[in-house]
């Protein structure tokens, strides 16, 4: 194959009424893009700004050196280990397997190793509890939808706006919610508990202590990402496996959760912690140590089709967080062929590549602006409705 070199970047910013998604395009002297996701859990501009400011790290570059441009992104930028540095390191990686798939003429999967687990992967409902207003009737009546849906896991945050501490009351509450939700779809569900880092190690032992009795399959990110004692201490007293990994940049961050805990299941997120080059290496990590993987994934259908060839790949996938059929009625609008999710299985798209393309004219229709549009706050009320301009 002849030399080719990336010649340009282009960033898309999309008002996702909840957290807008940043989508990038990396064009080629070879008339190859390679598409992917650059979305955090804010600053869209920022992170659009930070590609830019950052593009003669790859602009120039033969898009198969992907360990190269990857080692001098990171390396380079001297305070590497900020979102806004990796999450940028992750779009321009993922963006170069996807040159590199659509030139081979195959599938981002095949690159990987080829398909472990076939063409759907088993997934989970996320976003699906927007209507429940706190109240476990309504998380139970939401959770049959889930379940009508197709999907035979789901997870959901029942602890409002928690930090570091609850009441007995409000702990209470917590449980009667995730009670009700386990009498609503059965025993053959898997629920996961997600806390979004909201306690101290003691109250979460605690509450895990009484959730036990509801079988959970895990407990997701009980305490904040910057104490690996914490968690170390969680993993080791409770009795839920305990899943966290979504704030934890590269390959690094995933070495000290390996050798300091025994967290059960690990869940980084391709498009912020370094791209599939470094997903690659965490994945090795966690499988040396018989750890799992399920990636953290509420991002944009860019970052679900991207998942989709990375999990299929990866011999230690558990299952895929998708947020997509309780999304935006727009979403599958984006992509000219869109991610198809049926009867809670992602369908793996076919390459070359990754398999898909911006529809670059809803993606101008539903343009990022500053008003109304703005990442959810996870610690204010009524977080979970995401009642903002639907546009």
């Amino acid at each position: 194959m002849e030399d080719v070199a990336i010649t340009d970047v282009e960033t898309y910013l999309v008002a996702n009424p909840w957290k807008p998604w940043v989508f990038v395009e990396l064009e080629t002297d070879a008339g190859v893009t390679g598409l992917a996701e650059a979305t955090t859990h804010d600053k869209p501009r920022t992170v659009a700004a930070a590609i830019e400011e950052m593009s003669n790290f790859f602009i120039g570059k033969d898009p198969f050196d992907t360990e190269a441009i990857w080692l001098e992104m990171y390396r380079d930028e001297w305070f590497s280990k900020n979102v806004i540095n990796t999450t940028v390191c992750s779009a321009v990686d993922m963006a170069c397997w996807d040159i590199k798939g659509k030139l081979l003429e195959t599938p981002v999967y095949d690159l990987l190793g080829g398909q472990v687990h076939g063409d759907e992967l088993r997934a989970y409902a996320n976003g699906w509890y927007t209507d429940t207003e706190g109240k476990p009737e309504g998380f139970a009546e939401a959770a049959e939808r889930v379940v009508a849906d197709g999907y035979d896991a789901m997870k959901f945050d029942p602890f409002g706006t928690a930090w570091q501490h609850m009441s007995k009351k409000e702990v209470n509450h917590s449980v009667d919610i995730v009670r009700a939700v386990r009498e609503a779809v059965g025993p053959d569900i898997d629920l996961l508990i997600e806390c979004h880092g909201r306690f101290s190690a003691a109250q979460a032992v605690d509450i895990a202590r009484k959730l036990d009795e509801f079988d959970p399959t895990w407990y997701e990110e009980p305490c904040p990402p910057d104490s690996i004692s914490s968690l170390a201490e969680v993993a080791d007293k409770s009795p839920i496996p305990v899943a966290t990994g979504e704030r934890h940049m590269t390959k690094h961050d995933f070495f000290e959760l390996v050798t300091r805990t025994d967290i059960d299941v690990f869940q980084p997120d391709l498009m912020n912690t370094g791209g599939i080059t470094e997903g690659k290496k965490i994945a090795g990590l966690a499988e040396a140590d018989h750890v799992s993987i399920a990636p953290h994934n509420p991002q944009g259908p860019v970052a679900g089709a991207i998942y989709s060839h990375f999990c299929t790949a990866t011999p230690n996938f558990l299952i895929q967080e998708m947020f997509q059929t309780y999304d935006v009625d727009w979403v599958d609008d984006l992509l000219t062929e869109p991610l198809e999710v049926e009867d809670g299985y992602v369908q793996v798209p076919e390459g070359p590549g990754f398999g898909i393309e911006l529809d670059t004219d809803v993606v101008e229709d539903h343009a990022y602006t500053e008003a109304g549009v703005h990442t959810i706050n996870l610690f204010e009320k009524d977080w979970e409705k995401r009642e903002v301009d639907k546009r």
